[in-house]
């Protein structure tokens, strides 16, 4: 009886662990999708482009930016990094020093 109490709890955990990396694993994927910057819209890319001042952009990440559908790009200007959010018609959403240390 103590034996099918270890397997039972044993199978418990592992379906809720697999089941929670997933979740994190689809929350991720659905958040960001990364991309060449030739693959996004024109109007996009164009802003992009204009708004990096020549920095080289080589990926962009499409995500869920507060709600809305953004594609983000990070470049360097002037020796700092940025990070350059637009959305698909080229609308200039954010554009800011990018702060986290990570990057």
């Amino acid at each position: 009886m103590k034996n099918r109490w270890v397997v039972a709890m044993a199978l418990i955990g592992a379906v809720g662990c697999t089941h929670h990396n997933r979740e994190e694993h689809e929350e991720a994927d659905e958040h960001e999708v990364k991309m060449s910057i030739n693959n996004i819209p024109d109007a996009a890319r164009q802003t992009l482009m204009r708004e990096s001042e020549g920095a080289t952009i080589n990926t962009v990440d499409y995500q869920n930016w507060h709600g809305k559908k953004v594609y983000e790009a990070d470049a360097t200007i002037n020796g700092k990094n940025w990070e350059i959010l637009v959305d698909a018609n080229g609308k200039l959403v954010k554009k800011g020093l990018d702060t986290e240390e990570n990057e």
